[in-house]
């Protein structure tokens, strides 16, 4: 009998060509592990994809379809939906390739949303490239949700960290004034849903950051979160939803205390990011959740410095695409288990 797990269809971008993003997706396809694991569709050009496996000296073939139903498992399936592609000129910033990134990132979400692959995992792609009249979104995420039922949430994703923003690409300036309420309560009943269909945890353990440092020093620094983060965790946790804080954050990371916990939020993007990135960088993993569909990504950039030298590490891909594979495999195991349950109390 055929393993179910070779079922799973996972889709590809090239992310921006001209970065580390063809050659970590190469790189991690050509062994055969993930062959194994699940059906491979990419969305891209034949032309530079065949340019990238022979400059790093991959031997790769490609199976060559029209849409993702043709995809034939044990094949490194490649819908190729480009005319004319750019040139490949890895390290260099150029609009038309963020235009190509757009093509690939907006064919392969209409099939994430059609049902045609079951997950997406993303490379890295360039912001500045990308944007365009057509691509006025921050980046991934922001256009995946206005695409994809849902209220996504960035959450970073190690082996032993979870962490979720309340804020996430905005300026510092916009900060406080963004964080609501509203905000608070509709992030963590997301977050905490996620965390229990997702990552099956039952009894999902949160924490929050504050916003001002050392939780505004009883009203010395700033009163912001007595008047608007401690309200919210009160009315989530009168729900029955086990939040805690706020934590000042300078302290929280280094004296351990993000390990009592199975999510961490944080205020703002560099408050969060920064201690994650020096405690996972490598391993991280860039979750959308909070939609009906899943897409991951590594947690790094283009990395145009070390672009086409043969040097990027692909394990932060290779995590991305596994936890991609796990949460899909947990969500039908959730869903069986409430299906059942529904089912048991008629």
């Amino acid at each position: 009998m055929k393993d179910q797990k070779n079922n799973i269809k996972v889709g590809f971008t090239t992310g921006d060509m001209n970065g580390i993003g063809p050659e970590i997706l190469l790189n991690s396809l050509r062994g055969g592990e993930l062959l194994s694991k699940c059906t491979p569709i990419i969305y891209g050009p034949l032309k530079n994809l065949n340019y990238t496996s022979t400059h790093f000296g991959f031997k790769i073939s490609f199976n060559k379809i029209i849409s993702a139903e043709q995809s034939q498992e044990g094949k490194i399936n490649l819908v190729d939906c480009f005319k004319n592609p750019p040139e490949i000129s890895f390290g260099l910033l150029n609009k038309e390739m963020g235009h190509a990134a757009f093509e690939s990132i907006k064919r392969a979400v209409r099939d994430l949303k059609d049902g045609k692959i079951d997950v997406l995992v993303t490379p890295p792609i360039n912001k500045e490239a990308i944007h365009s009249q057509e691509f006025q979104f921050v980046g991934h995420t922001d256009y995946i949700n206005s695409e994809i039922n849902g209220n996504s949430t960035m959450m970073m994703v190690s082996s032993d960290l979870r962490l979720a923003l309340l804020t996430e690409h905005i300026p510092v300036s916009r900060v406080t004034d963004s964080i609501t309420y509203n905000v608070i309560k509709n992030k963590v009943k997301t977050l905490n849903q996620t965390l229990i269909r997702d990552f099956l945890i039952e009894q999902p353990k949160i924490a929050i950051l504050s916003i001002d440092p050392h939780v505004g020093d009883g009203g010395v620094i700033s009163d912001n979160d007595k008047k608007i983060m401690v309200p919210a965790i009160n009315k989530m946790q009168d729900f029955g939803v086990l939040v805690y804080g706020p934590f000042s954050a300078d302290s929280f990371f280094g004296s351990s205390e993000h390990k009592k916990y199975d999510l961490i939020i944080a205020a703002y993007h560099d408050q969060g990011l920064t201690p994650f990135k020096t405690l996972s960088f490598g391993m991280g993993v860039n979750y959308t959740s909070g939609l009906d569909r899943i897409r991951t990504s590594p947690d790094h950039g283009t990395a145009y410095s070390i672009a086409g030298k043969g040097v990027a590490s692909n394990e932060s891909f290779l995590c991305s695409v596994h936890l991609a594979i796990e949460i899909y495999q947990r969500r039908k195991v959730y869903d069986e288990k409430l299906k059942n349950k529904s089912y048991n109390t008629q």
